[in-house]
């Protein structure tokens, strides 16, 4: 549970008055510290706040909840708002190479030693003063900071669906086990009639056991999503907030996306590219603005090259997933048809109970299909959205 209310408040007066010396006149007066969180309490509404403070994670908000809590989106933005008026942004460039020759002034004159170093580093100062200014520019570190968030969202997402899927998986597993030692026995029961081996047993034994930690496996995961998720939006690791389901997508929503629109909407809200192109700005040097005009060419070609590969893997999952829909109606009329044998007894029981572990594995495996295409389209908008590109200015 985040702070709140009255503990809340408690907190801010508390540090209000360790760092300033002062109090609060009242509860009402602005906050001008704020732990925990990313934004003054002035910036958003009462509203705003105790939606994003309950213990109830929709899709819609996640973006919101890592701006505000996110350990390492919020850092990042506590600190840039911390150096905003500090001198820390937007360098100027003359200024800079008379911060480079001051600091060399300085430094010489005490030996030999330390004049041949300073001097290094006065050449390797002055060789960089392009990327000191580019990284310095306040439009090319809030496109980092926002390129930041909005990868971590996505991220959480995708864990969300994690969290789904490894429950799922472990389902699955326990499927698997149950027909497992069914198996076991039969084995079991054959070797003591002389018509089984004890090879036989032994396989089966490992085929159970491979069947029991991959069990364990699949509870683990689910854990850990969860955990990842929880920790990621400002919850205690522990915590029971009640966690949203995946939006739907539907095969007419995939249908309806145009690729070639897609990449030039991509092109245009590249993080990547964006930073490339405010850095070309900022390049002084032909040397500087050389390397950055091919770095921005370079990554016009990756942004196209990233969604055209989501969008192919897009069509992949939503192919799988129609393949194993179609899959699991076969099994479904195989089921039927060995129920009626069976009532007929002309198939066995454990015919019957085939059929029924193949159809609910079936049933599983179609929900982890749909799981896969739901992710896979939510990727494929992040990065129509922003997040095609993987060059320099990523980095």
């Amino acid at each position: 549970m985040r702070l709140n209310g009255k503990r809340l408040l408690a907190v801010m007066l508390s540090l209000v008055m360790m760092y300033q010396g002062t109090a609060l006149a009242s509860a009402k007066a602005t906050v001008d510290m704020a732990p925990r969180q990313t934004s003054y309490e002035r910036e958003r509404s009462a509203e705003q706040w105790a939606t994003l403070r309950d213990d109830v994670l929709t899709w819609d908000e996640i973006r919101d909840l890592v701006h505000e809590y996110n350990p390492t989106v919020s850092a990042l933005w506590i600190n840039y708002r911390d150096n905003n008026d500090t001198g820390t942004y937007d360098l100027d460039y003359d200024a800079v190479i008379s911060n480079i020759e001051s600091v060399y002034d300085n430094a010489v004159g005490i030996s030999d030693v330390g004049d041949a170093s300073a001097e290094l580093a006065r050449k390797q100062s002055l060789a960089s003063i392009d990327t000191t200014i580019q990284n310095s520019d306040r439009q090319v570190v809030t496109l980092g900071h926002e390129k930041t968030e909005v990868t971590t969202a996505e991220a959480i997402k995708q864990q969300i669906i994690n969290i789904y899927t490894s429950e799922l998986t472990a389902k699955l597993n326990q499927l698997a086990i149950e027909q497992d030692t069914r198996l076991l026995e039969q084995a079991q029961r054959k070797l003591m009639v002389g018509s089984g081996t004890e090879l036989d047993v032994l396989t089966a034994e490992k085929t159970l056991k491979d069947a029991e930690v991959s069990l364990q496996s699949s509870l683990a995961d689910h854990i850990k999503a969860k955990q990842t998720v929880l920790v990621n939006l400002g919850w205690r690791y522990d915590a029971e907030p009640v966690i949203c389901e995946v939006p739907e997508v539907t095969d007419e929503m995939i249908n309806q996306i145009n690729l070639q629109e897609d990449i030039q909407k991509a092109i245009g809200n590249s993080y990547v590219l964006k930073i490339d192109e405010r850095k070309l700005v900022l390049a002084e040097s032909e040397g500087t603005a050389s390397s950055t005009s091919i770095s921005l060419n370079s990554d016009k070609n990756q942004v196209q090259s990233d969604i055209t590969a989501k969008y192919n893997a897009l069509l992949e999952a939503q192919n799988n997933y129609a393949k194993q829909q179609l899959n699991e109606q076969n099994l479904l009329r195989t089921l039927d048809k060995t129920n009626r044998s069976y009532a007929l007894g002309s198939a066995s029981l454990r015919e019957l109970e085939t059929a029924g572990y193949n159809y609910n594995s079936a049933v599983i495996n179609t929900q982890l299909m749909k799981y896969n295409m739901q992710g896979a389209y939510f990727t494929y908008i992040s990065y129509r959205d922003g997040l095609a590109g993987s060059g320099s200015g990523s980095r």
